[in-house]
């Protein structure tokens, strides 16, 4: 669970006495790192989540405050809080107004308090809570696995998670350069905006977990509604938009498997349905869509399977590639001879020659559903892309 500024305002709002001006409902947001802004030119270089403290130094520039917030805003930053009494006196009506109107949180902290310890406290909460993570991912990797954890990691998740709930896990599978893996990181913490946080223990939304497993980010969510699956589906496009666009992104999503120790198997649906993605350059793939294909991916010999469509079509390959595709809409339009001539543009007469011939070949009279089931396994698989 990342640190959020709601965590940070609760807890140190008396010893740096924070007040909140502006932007409450934008509080429950992640907080990556603390820096210190005096020139709103730096923001071009955020990536997101980040927190401002600013001492209003330029305080004399008309407008600068104002144009911070929104430069900051549209960068996707968590907040920023201002040090008011030396150069800028209180913060500008226009700016509270613009915070509030646009969730974007605004505080402010007196001058006598130390800004630079500030900062130092929060970006140590920061790496602290980020050594935490670091260890909880090693033990939900182990339930992932399906192997034992400690019993008071069972006790922490049970106030955190229903673990007699369900669980459905999404599969990101990205290929980046080595630039590009600092801004799917910083897509990845927007992507926890989307989560409300635990209070003291109590659940204010969704409780989740979001790790990376071989090169593979796995997010897998406590009790989420069939009914809400396709909006976060689409926000995690709209987060990941750049990397869906050209092809480097695929997303798997499992089915909804109750109970926290059956998250292995979970995993290993979502894993088929991102198998399916990437075989068959797919953005995204839902387990629960994936009919017939989510027995073949889950296959764990694909040369197997390979070998199985092979040895059904060879003939018509070694003999001519179109009969192929011309059985393959044989069996799609239920052996009619006109939607099949229609299907591959040419004349019935032709259709019929070639099933003739394809009968011969095959060894098979492809009159009957059953007789013809193998060869539509067999293209399917040659659809998977092995």
């Amino acid at each position: 669970m990342a640190v959020r500024f709601q965590e940070l305002f609760e807890e140190t709002r008396e010893q740096y006495q924070l007040r909140l001006l502006a932007g409450e409902r934008g509080m429950d947001s992640v907080v990556s790192w603390v820096h210190m802004v005096e020139d709103e030119t730096i923001v071009s270089r955020f990536g997101g989540t980040e927190l401002a403290v600013t001492t209003g130094i330029k305080a004399g520039t008309e407008g600068w405050l104002l144009k911070l917030a929104v430069s900051m805003k549209k960068a996707g930053c968590a907040g920023i809080i201002v040090n008011t009494g030396r150069y800028l006196s209180a913060v500008p009506e226009d700016v509270i107004l613009w915070c509030g109107q646009h969730d974007f949180p605004l505080l402010e902290m007196p001058w006598e308090i130390s800004v630079a310890q500030l900062i130092q406290d929060y970006c140590m909460r920061i790496m602290q809570q980020s050594h935490r993570e670091a260890e909880s991912s090693a033990l939900f990797i182990r339930l992932l696995q399906g192997k034992e954890v400690p019993e008071d990691f069972r006790e922490e998740l049970g106030s955190r998670f229903h673990p007699d709930g369900t669980f459905r896990i999404f599969c990101l599978k990205p290929v980046l350069t080595a630039e590009e893996r600092v801004l799917f990181r910083q897509a990845v913490l927007r992507l926890e905006n989307v989560f409300g946080l635990w209070k003291y223990g109590a659940k204010i939304r969704f409780p989740y977990f979001l790790l990376e497993l071989n090169e593979t980010w796995i997010l897998s969510v406590n009790d989420l509604p069939e009914a809400d699956v396709p909006q976060l589906t689409r926000q995690i496009e709209g987060l990941f938009a750049d990397f869906f666009a050209d092809g480097r992104l695929h997303l798997g999503i499992g089915p909804a498997c109750t109970g926290i120790r059956n998250l292995k198997p979970a995993l290993d649906r979502a894993r088929t349905a991102l198998r399916m993605a990437c075989s068959m350059g797919r953005r995204i793939v839902d387990f629960d869509r994936m009919g017939v294909f989510a027995i073949l991916f889950s296959s764990s010999d694909p040369e197997l399977l390979k070998d199985y469509a092979d040895s059904l079509l060879a003939p018509l390959d070694a003999y001519d590639r179109r009969y192929a595709q011309t059985l393959r809409a044989y069996i799609e339009n239920d052996r009619s001879l006109a939607k099949t001539a229609e299907a591959v543009f040419i004349h019935r007469n032709t259709v019929s020659y070639r099933i003739r011939n394809m009968r011969q070949l095959l060894h098979c009279s492809l009159s009957s559903p059953e007789e013809l089931f193998p060869y539509q396994i067999a293209f399917l698989i040659r659809d998977m892309g092995l």
